[in-house]
């Protein structure tokens, strides 16, 4: 998948598919601010399928900062 595959599945499509989150994964004005801040790191990673096969990436997501509700957390 590409990377603008990735944030889609992560964030507009799940809002509508699934009622819960039905006012989530846009960053539209009056939306909740509720934001994953990532870092995109290029190298070699292992990552591994449903089935667990492994497989070999050139690029990885990693956790840099999280905001909910419009406030910055641990």
């Amino acid at each position: 998948m590409t990377l603008v595959e990735v944030i889609a599945r992560a964030t507009i499509n799940p809002s509508r598919i699934f009622p819960v989150f039905h006012d989530r994964g846009t960053l539209n004005v009056g939306a909740a601010a509720d934001v994953a801040v990532l870092e995109l790191r290029e190298g070699t990673f292992e990552f591994f399928d449903n089935y667990g096969n492994p497989r070999t990436g050139r690029q990885r997501l990693f956790p840099s900062e999280t905001v909910l509700g419009g406030t910055r957390v641990g």
